[in-house]
């Protein structure tokens, strides 16, 4: 099937460890806890967009010791991995979270082939047959490439950086990534960054820059900012609050469902902040999958507010 959304971002391994005290330099500890999620931003925004009816492609590049387990899941739920590409000689990318009893953490990446893609051709089947094209986590190098040939071919792109705004794009490649987007995604931190870069002070700005800018901000629900103003969707509170990990991306995959669906700009915020609220009732990035009906029902007191 032809993808309406092609996404670009990481396959991940998350290792999830909790411990009472951080060892001192030289010594060892007890792991009191230890899990292993399946993650990733790539990851996780197309199996939940997929799951939500989108037909979503995602492209990646993995090591030789993905687990079969985790590309079974992405199939399952109808991603489209034929861009998802092995590389010999890497593992797949990992982050071990470790977290202890007062809640502080260190957290350590290993990029796998994804640190190395500005060196690789561009993979790009999927996304010029697209109707939008998601650019998450990766090198700028690659990316900037990316996004200036999908630019000549009119397709619409969304750039997302996501944390990696803070330490892997620069103002430099940041100006230049945002020139050749339709749609900036960010948190409250990764706005501020993007400010800083760009010399503004107001995210109103940055409408200059970009048609429409999409800041998810927790608890607070979420805002579109466009050139017609700015509209506020207050958040759905989850049944339980269990782990934080994948709500972005999860708020990413049901915006996207609404606009598949041809849902207004208010909808598509409110479907994406009732998928991030599943993705909170559960530990890890996909622990909790919902389903579209599951999106829309909780969706529902928000679209019918006075």
């Amino acid at each position: 099937m032809r993808p309406f959304l092609t996404v670009y971002g990481h396959v991940c391994l998350d290792q999830i460890m909790s411990l009472a005290r951080f060892p001192e330099p030289n010594t060892s500890v007890d792991i009191v806890e230890k899990h292993r999620y399946f993650g990733g931003t790539g990851a996780n925004i197309a199996t939940v967009a997929a799951s939500l009816g989108v037909p979503t492609a995602l492209v990646s590049y993995v090591g030789s010791d993905l687990p079969d387990e985790f590309r079974r899941n992405m199939e399952e739920h109808g991603v489209d991995l034929s861009e998802m590409v092995m590389v010999d000689g890497y593992e797949t990318s990992t982050v071990m979270i470790v977290t202890d009893s007062e809640q502080n953490q260190i957290a350590f990446v290993y990029q796998g082939p994804m640190r190395d893609m500005g060196d690789f051709d561009l993979l790009t089947a999927r996304a010029s047959e697209s109707s939008i094209v998601h650019v998450s986590t990766g090198r700028p190098e690659y990316y900037l490439r990316l996004m200036e040939m999908l630019r000549s071919l009119g397709k619409e792109i969304s750039f997302d950086p996501a944390q990696e705004i803070h330490h892997i794009w620069s103002a430099e490649t940041f100006r230049h990534g945002i020139g050749f987007a339709d749609t900036f995604f960010c948190n409250a931190n990764e706005l501020r960054t993007a400010l800083r870069y760009l010399g503004m002070e107001r995210p109103e700005e940055l409408l200059s820059s970009v048609g429409t800018i999409i800041n998810t901000r927790g608890a607070e629900g979420s805002v579109a900012f466009t050139a017609d103003g700015s509209i506020a969707v207050p958040a759905i509170p989850p049944h339980a609050m269990v782990d934080p990990t994948g709500a972005g991306d999860a708020f990413r995959a049901g915006y996207y469902a609404g606009r598949y669906r041809g849902r207004s700009p208010e909808e598509c915020l409110a479907y994406g902040n009732a998928a991030a609220s599943f993705a909170l009732e559960a530990k890890g990035g996909v622990g909790k999958v919902p389903t579209w009906d599951m999106v829309e029902e909780r969706a529902a007191p928000l679209l019918t507010r006075s």
